[in-house]
């Protein structure tokens, strides 16, 4: 796990002194690593991640949308070296729309998943560039969201 930066502490003991203020138990307001919460916003199956990307990519293609699925991670070559692939925190499906605009789909399972800081910042990154991003937990999700821009 990454050190944590002299700001997230600060945030950690104003957190502490206002529970302890109001007479509540001392807890942290966000995670520890910056990661924060995700869960469908309509009614998904409850797939794991890996079942989610493959339906995602179904629905999409169905429609006629420009689409690949995308990996990141590491291997090792044949005399021991680690070496990267893929776009680190970019989302698990890469796009475009009809009207040309780049989109970003960060697949999470059924129940939810945690959005890392990371992923957070690429997000942030796609969004002020006018692509679009989403975080999806399902096709029925995927349909809520992609329903106008298609």
């Amino acid at each position: 796990m990454k050190r944590r930066t002299k700001a997230q502490k600060i945030g950690d003991c104003f957190d502490a002194f206002k529970c302890i203020r109001e007479g509540k138990k001392v807890k942290r307001s966000g995670a520890k690593d910056g990661s924060i919460a995700t869960h469908p916003i309509v009614p998904v199956p409850e797939l794991s991640e890996r079942d989610v990307k493959t339906e995602c990519l179904k629905w999409l293609k169905q429609r006629g949308i420009f689409c690949n699925s995308h990996g990141c991670g590491f291997h090792q070559n044949e005399v021991g070296e680690y070496h990267m692939y893929g776009i680190k925190n970019s989302g698990d499906i890469h796009g475009y729309l009809r009207n040309g605009v780049g989109f970003e789909i960060e697949c999470k399972k059924g129940k939810g998943g945690r959005h890392s800081a990371g992923q957070q910042k690429r997000m942030k990154r796609v969004r002020k560039t006018n692509g679009v991003y989403f975080v999806i937990h399902g096709v029925p999700e995927l349909e809520f969201y992609m329903g106008d821009l298609i």
